[in-house]
């Protein structure tokens, strides 16, 4: 656990940062009210043990100030004799708890017990809550596909193997990424990512290991890569196959050393980092093709992790829009709250090429410009809505690919269209819909779980 230990006397936040130091705890001491909220300020703590009578802001005072400032932080009163009327007044207040003085060394570390299984509580219920509304740490959908990936991110979290993250542009890498960090035991420290495809080759190495001053023109000074940055933390690489191949032999060997070397020095310094890694690009291909190190490329995927587009799992499309609605509507104070019918079916029945990336900017577009508080098809693209009398993406695809491929894929977009407004016109009853269009109630499941059509 963070802990931050508060008392103006020195001696008792010595002692008392050794005990909790020697139980594995990360503490840190201050002396006074406004040092501990600027440590604060500074990185968040689990709990705090302030004295309640301290010169300038008071005990009291302090827990009125952290429970303003940072609600999910435990406050722990030291009390001394006679001040115990007060200590049930902070109670009241929201502290977590009160220690009269003198207090033993049994009673701090139950107390600490009892505070991290009450933060394991809250985050296992937070957990729980997201999961019921069809969210997972940002992720939304109930389909068969992002339960997997949640499930993969649950088993490969706690774990220190390195997760390759593949999928289509715009499917949310960065996402997962971050959910793994969550998951993971490294969660109170750093998270950093690097978009490898966005910096020039000549940049990409400084940026990943640092460089010292004078390394190369305009080297000023030293400059500390995202592998130390990342220290103690998790390092996400997005973009990994752009990677120069020069590049990618420092990064094998910073992996598989654990240590990491600046540009324009010879001295390598150790660091602790859980990497992830993502691309929308064949690495395998590449590999084969002498484009991507095999050798990094096995360090790379001990766990792979296949984010679907969003074709794949049309099914969240609807949870997905009226997320992203309230967040929009908030974000951009307007009286947007849901979706017409038609405007439901036409974001089911479209494509997506740019995936949930294009699914929050069409929508984002339809917030600001909607009249009414529910998006309808006229508030769409015209490519989204199938308004245009002129062949779409999708008709532009099918004329590249072999005629029975074209014409699996041409059909089942006319079923997904058919049987997406047949259900909407009878209310989503699957039986109602069967008898309406001749088929046998088991039939229309099959075909309605072959399409990922849910209810």
């Amino acid at each position: 656990m963070r802990i931050l230990v508060v008392d103006d006397e020195e001696a008792i936040r010595l002692a008392l940062g050794e005990l909790l130091r020697s139980g594995g705890h990360e503490v840190r001491e201050a002396g006074t009210g406004d040092v501990a909220m600027a440590a604060l300020d500074g990185a968040p703590a689990d709990l705090v043990f302030a004295d309640l009578r301290m010169p300038g802001m008071d005990g009291m005072q302090l827990l009125e100030a952290i429970r303003g400032r940072f609600p999910d932080t435990l406050v722990v009163l030291i009390t001394a004799q006679g001040d115990e009327r007060t200590a049930v007044q902070a109670l009241k207040l929201g502290a977590y708890d009160y220690l009269p003085k003198p207090f033993d060394n049994e009673e701090i570390r139950a107390t600490v017990r009892h505070a991290h299984e009450v933060l394991s509580l809250r985050a296992e219920n937070r957990r729980l809550r997201r999961e019921l509304a069809g969210e997972f740490h940002g992720m939304v959908g109930d389909s068969a596909a992002i339960r997997a990936v949640a499930d993969t991110i649950r088993r490969a979290a706690p774990t220190a193997a390195t997760v390759l993250i593949t999928g289509e542009s715009g499917t949310g890498k960065e996402l997962a990424a971050r959910a793994l960090h969550a998951e993971s035991p490294r969660a109170d420290r750093p998270f950093v990512a690097l978009n490898c495809s966005a910096l020039p080759a000549d940049l990409v190495e400084s940026e990943l290991f640092g460089h010292v001053k004078g390394a190369f023109t305009g080297a000023g000074h030293d400059r500390t890569g995202v592998f130390e940055a990342a220290h103690g933390g998790t390092l996400f690489l997005d973009e990994v196959g752009d990677l120069a191949p020069s590049v990618q032999a420092k990064l094998l060997r910073s992996v598989e050393e654990g240590r990491v070397t600046p540009v324009g020095t010879a001295t390598s310094r150790p660091v602790d980092v859980r990497l992830l890694a993502a691309t929308n690009r064949p690495l395998e291909e590449m590999a084969a093709r002498g484009e991507f190190r095999d050798d990094l490329l096995y360090r790379l995927q001990v766990v792979t992790l296949r984010l679907p587009a969003l074709r794949e799992r049309r099914s969240d499309i609807p949870s997905i829009a009226v997320h992203f609605i309230a967040d929009l509507a908030g974000r951009h104070d307007r009286p947007v709250r849901s979706l017409s019918p038609a405007a439901r079916r036409a974001l089911v029945a479209y494509d997506w090429p740019g995936n949930v990336r294009e699914l929050r900017n069409v929508l984002e577009r339809a917030v600001v410009l909607a009249d009414a508080d529910e998006i309808d098809v006229p508030d769409l693209p015209a490519h989204v809505s199938g308004a245009t009398t002129s062949p779409g993406p999708i008709d532009a695809a099918l004329a590249d690919l072999p005629y029975t491929e074209a014409r699996d894929r041409a059909v089942e977009a006319f079923e997904r269209s058919f049987l997406v407004a047949a259900l909407e016109r009878h209310g989503g009853n699957v039986s109602a819909t069967a008898r309406a269009i001749g088929l046998h109630r088991q039939s229309l499941q099959k075909i309605l779980r072959r399409l990922d059509i849910g209810p």
